[in-house]
């Protein structure tokens, strides 16, 4: 019996996770980026989708502006949908993103022709993705962008929050990456 009880305090000594209290924790669904602001889509421990959108120049100042109004730890392991709306710049935004720890790299990414699509829940944006076979993920979108063709295909949801085609986006050095124009 004493070898079982030193064997579970070892365990119970010896793990190296740090927990955080889901209370403490602001967890992240979707983000979505706009000409002058950054939306964040969260789930709340009451089961609650809620709705935070800031006027910000980055990624990083948006997350601590979150952080800031919800008094919460900002997670963003679990975002499912990445957004980009009317950005002509998109190239420091995609670097955070491809930088952040977080951050699944399999992660669709749309563009929208609305910065309101954000209201729609996020797991549902993702269902009309594959549901039209148009889902690309950070990963696939990063590699195709900074290819030797330095071009990418996004799906495009309309004002309605369905697919209506493609946009292409293009990467310049004077440029960094831009939206040319829908298919």
């Amino acid at each position: 019996m004493r070898k079982i009880v030193a064997i579970v305090i070892s365990m119970l000594l010896l793990t190296g996770c740090r927990s955080t209290d889901i209370q403490k924790r602001i967890v992240v669904t979707a983000i979505g980026i706009g000409d002058d602001s950054i939306t964040y889509q969260t789930f709340s421990p009451e089961n609650e989708i809620e709705i935070y959108t800031f006027s910000c120049d980055s990624l990083s100042e948006a997350e601590e502006k979150l952080a800031l109004e919800t008094g919460k730890e900002v997670f963003t392991g679990d975002v499912e949908l990445i957004v980009f709306s009317g950005k002509e710049n998109i190239e420091p935004y995609l670097d955070y993103l491809w930088h952040s720890p977080d951050i699944y790299m399999g992660t669709p990414v749309a563009f929208a022709e609305s910065e309101k699509l954000l209201e729609t829940e996020s797991e549902k944006l993702v269902g009309i993705l594959n549901t039209a076979g148009a889902k690309v993920g950070l990963i696939d979108f990063y590699n195709d962008i900074y290819s030797a063709d330095s071009s990418a295909k996004l799906p495009l949801f309309s004002s309605s929050g369905e697919i209506s085609g493609e946009i292409l986006l293009k990467s310049s050095l004077e440029c960094g990456i831009i939206a040319l124009y829908n298919e």
